[in-house]
């Protein structure tokens, strides 16, 4: 099979016009929409998208250059429904205040010390850190946090409708929380301080139609 040929300035040239006709159409689109939610400027959206990245790609090869601009993905392919997800992504984001860091360099070398790089430097902060996170889960550092010298702060847990599609697509490990979407929350529980509150609710009925809770989540 022949390897494909790199774009020649006349393709590079041709992808610019393709580009500045998408540009055109959008914006017809959107001054012609009937409402937010216009199919015609999804679509035109995503022409756009798709023109600018073929512009970009073969800019970068022929020239070695790049667009000074970046479309961000508003419109997945499909909507989750945070009202009845078919697949899910958690984020959590939990505080700490390095308490003890005597405390945090020895327990690296007690806990840690052979079972992680030997080029990670355990003499420091940094380093006991990385090692720490390398040998115990999340959840076990937080369960650990006073013999690691750590000072719980505030946490958030967010529970998000997630595109099944997307599910084991690698490519969001560059930029993780980029489409962080409030109207995907399917749940949220944000600990401030040491009380623990549950911002965003789910509705869920009992098998004979009265609201019932589950597991201490509030139901509205």
């Amino acid at each position: 099979m022949s390897e494909p040929t790199a774009p020649t300035a006349a393709d590079v040239r041709t992808a610019a016009d393709v580009l500045k006709a998408a540009i055109d159409a959008h914006l017809a689109a959107v001054e012609g929409r009937s409402d937010e939610s216009d199919p015609a400027v999804r679509a035109a959206f995503l022409a756009m998208a798709a023109a600018a990245e073929a512009y970009d790609d073969s800019l970068y090869d022929t020239y070695n250059e790049v667009t000074p601009f970046e479309i961000p993905s508003q419109y997945p392919e499909v909507a989750a429904d945070p009202d009845n997800p078919e697949a899910i992504s958690v984020l959590i984001r939990r505080d700490y205040q390095i308490e003890h860091p005597g405390r945090l360099l020895g327990a690296a070398r007690a806990l840690a010390a052979g079972a992680v790089d030997p080029e990670v430097d355990i003499n420091t902060v940094a380093g006991s850190l990385a090692a720490l996170f390398d040998v115990f889960d999340p959840d076990e550092i937080h369960n650990r946090s006073d013999e690691l010298g750590l000072l719980p702060a505030d946490g958030t847990t967010w529970v998000l409708a997630a595109d099944p599609e997307t599910i084991g697509d690698e490519q969001w490990f560059d930029d993780p929380f980029s489409d962080t979407d409030p109207e995907r929350t399917v749940c949220r529980f944000d600990v401030i301080g040491d009380e623990e509150e549950d911002d965003e609710y789910f509705d869920t009925f009992a098998e004979d139609g009265s609201e019932d809770e589950i597991d201490g989540i509030e139901v509205v």
